[in-house]
């Protein structure tokens, strides 16, 4: 049956004056079995492969629908029928994994008998927002993405163990987990615009006041002569998620009622989601400062080693030009013994990146030490004792050191 109606109506459920959001029922927690939770991930594998594909066929469709809602002011039919499916089938894996439930996700975009339930009524869509839905999204897409942090990393983990350990999730947590999931739901139903409603009810929902319904289910929704999809499935009504006594006969409610406890666990999500989300920004602006830092001093490294690598390369043809004039061979000495000072000096200045800052001071030192035995050959008083320091210096060997410590530096510098 078509996502645009409900059970025995004359009329289209997207004629409602007040937007309805995404619904989601859930049941209570229950005992699971400890094996499929110790290998939840692994089971869950089949699953997220199949949803994977199916969130690419649903970002495809929801291209095309938002232009058909664009132009007329309603998601196609066919859009709203699958995107629905996905929506559902989303709602229930993110479930079994969030071990909200231990019954394994049917492979079905229809809707099936299982402890989460979620019923979506398409309606008419305000084309300015369809055009801005981007940025409409932006303020719940931050809100999603801090409580996500906060419940689905540390804490889930915290979680697992909990459940892994009793078998069981206690009531609260699992409370404020459907809390999450649910707003997750709303939120990608709004961005698939399936419903014009914007994403709320992260802190639960208001009791129903004794002798009502279930106020929030809109027409067909949670009525138990409802068909197959649309209803309230027996077995899974369990205080805490609506009023027993008001909501769908014998099943689950569309209402989310959240104890206290459960409230400030929502509270901790979104502190523990603020919290994570700066370290993990921190992080990530430090990486990629250092990044850029050890970019810049590559560059600079290059640029400034140039006069040293020229000067010398060009010694030996400089040395011969002199023709064994002592005075001439001294003047060389000192414009290369300057050359190297003057390259130590702007390898101490170059602000290193914390992994390359010994080799660059390695580099320096044998720079400084090359330029050090230039400068002591070119004060030499005749051509004899010139002879003996050159021999005794290891020149050769200085200039080998700083080759193999320029190569270094590279290394540190691109690790």
């Amino acid at each position: 049956m078509s996502a645009y109606y409900a059970a025995d109506a004359t009329a289209p459920v997207t004629e409602q004056s007040t937007p309805v959001p995404v619904l989601v029922a859930f049941a209570g927690p229950a005992p699971q079995s400890r094996l499929t939770v110790a290998f939840r991930i692994f089971l869950a594998i089949p699953q997220l492969i199949v949803l994977w594909l199916l969130g690419v066929a649903a970002g495809v469709i929801t291209i095309i629908g938002w232009f058909g809602a664009l132009f007329t002011g309603r998601l196609p039919v066919f859009a709203a029928d699958f995107l629905t499916g996905y929506l559902r089938w989303l709602g229930r894996v993110y479930a079994y994994n969030y071990l909200l439930t231990d019954v394994y996700p049917p492979f079905t975009l229809d809707d099936a008998d299982y402890p989460v339930r979620l019923a979506v009524t398409p309606g008419r869509l305000n084309r300015l927002a369809v055009l801005f839905r981007f940025f409409l999204l932006i303020p719940c897409w931050i809100v999603q993405a801090v409580v996500s942090y906060g419940a689905l990393t540390i804490f889930m983990f915290v979680t697992w163990l909990i459940v892994l350990v009793t078998g069981q999730m206690p009531d609260a947590i699992h409370q404020g987990l459907a809390a999450v999931l649910r707003y997750q739901v709303r939120t990608l139903g709004f961005a698939t615009m399936l419903t014009s409603a914007y994403p709320g009810g992260l802190f639960g929902d208001p009791q129903a006041p004794a002798g009502y319904g279930d106020p929030q289910a809109p027409a067909g929704y949670g009525d138990p002569q409802a068909p197959a999809g649309y209803g309230a499935q027996p077995g899974y009504a369990q205080a805490g998620y609506g009023a027993p006594a008001a909501g769908p006969a014998g099943g689950l409610s569309w209402r989310l009622v959240l104890s206290a406890a459960a409230r400030k666990l929502v509270i901790l999500f979104i502190v523990l989601g603020v919290v994570l989300a700066s370290i993990v920004g921190a992080v990530e602006a430090a990486l990629a400062g250092n990044s850029v830092s050890a970019l810049s001093a590559a560059k600079q490294v290059v640029a400034d080693i140039q006069p040293t690598r020229d000067a010398l390369n060009n010694y030996s043809t400089h040395v011969q030009a002199c023709n064994k004039k002592l005075s001439c061979v001294e003047g060389v000495d000192r414009q290369v013994a300057a050359t190297l000072s003057t390259f130590a000096t702007e390898l101490r200045g170059i602000p290193m990146p914390s992994q390359a800052t010994t080799a660059n001071a390695a580099l320096a030192a044998a720079v400084s030490d090359t330029a050090a035995k230039f400068a002591k050959l070119s004060t030499a008083p005749t051509a004899t004792k010139y002879i003996s320091e050159a021999q005794a210096s290891g020149l050769q060997q200085s200039v080998d050191k700083i080759n193999q410590t320029y190569d270094n530096l590279g290394t540190a510098l691109s690790s």
